[in-house]
């Protein structure tokens, strides 16, 4: 298995993201996040959240995801994302990200579907997150403290 097929295997195998944004000061949150093959993110949250607000000012964005059930003694394995974020405008893409979103994160399909968006029933949107430099930390693959920067 080729090395971006591992980190992609790695982003898959989590859930949570931490998200900082920028506009008038740092802001770091927490999401919920599915990626699909070509390395695109997708988390459900409402626009006017602080990370919202600052997405729509300023669409940098910078990302980090660790599996917390790691040791300390463990292999390291993470990752470091910088890249841009923004609310999906897209009736198809919306609709696959629900999808994925609902089938990694199960519980919630009911609530959080295309149709209670349409309806406004549910105030959130899909947003996007499109990396230009994933940073791969993988003691297993790359030795103690390696990584790999993955440019798209």
């Amino acid at each position: 298995m080729d090395d971006k097929k591992r980190l992609l295997e790695f982003l898959k195998s989590n859930r949570l993201m931490s998200l900082a944004t920028y506009s008038d000061d740092l802001w770091i949150s927490t999401v919920y996040y599915v990626v699909d093959n070509s390395f695109n993110f997708y988390f459900i949250s409402n626009p006017k959240t602080k990370h919202g607000r600052d997405i729509a000012t300023n669409k940098n964005i910078a990302c980090a995801i660790a599996d917390s059930h790691q040791r300390v003694k463990d292999n390291k394995k993470g990752v470091q994302i910088r890249g841009t974020a923004s609310i999906v405008n897209n009736k198809i893409e919306i609709v696959t990200a629900l999808i994925s979103w609902n089938k990694v994160n199960p519980g919630f399909e009911k609530i959080i579907n295309f149709k209670n968006m349409q309806k406004k029933i549910m105030n959130d949107k899909v947003f996007k997150i499109e990396p230009k430099i994933i940073k791969f930390f993988n003691e297993e693959l790359y030795g103690q403290e390696g990584h790999k920067i993955f440019k798209f």
